[in-house]
């Protein structure tokens, strides 16, 4: 063998190492990448849940005042006529 066969096999054996090693690197980044945009979806549908029980409160607490309403401006009209009679009474 000699010195130039030598030393191109020495340069294609590091060059072969550096390269797996630079693709082992880019699959370890990949990964851990990969498990924290894991962590951060689970964390934003947790959130999300959340934010859907929420609106599902707000949407029965809206849907009972919408329905209170009416009767509570009926109560309110009759309060109030019931009240002018009594003042009428007094003056």
């Amino acid at each position: 063998m000699t010195q130039t066969t030598a030393t191109i096999i020495a340069v294609i054996i590091s060059s072969g190492a550096s390269l797996l090693i630079s693709i082992l690197t880019i699959i370890s980044q990949s990964k851990k990448q990969a498990a924290e945009m894991d962590k951060k979806i689970a964390v934003i549908e947790t959130k999300m849940d959340h934010m859907k029980e929420d609106i599902a409160a707000h949407n029965r607490y809206a849907q009972m005042f919408s329905e209170n309403i009416p009767a509570i401006r009926q109560h309110m009209t009759d309060t109030d006529r019931r009240l002018d009679n009594i003042e009428r009474r007094l003056v």
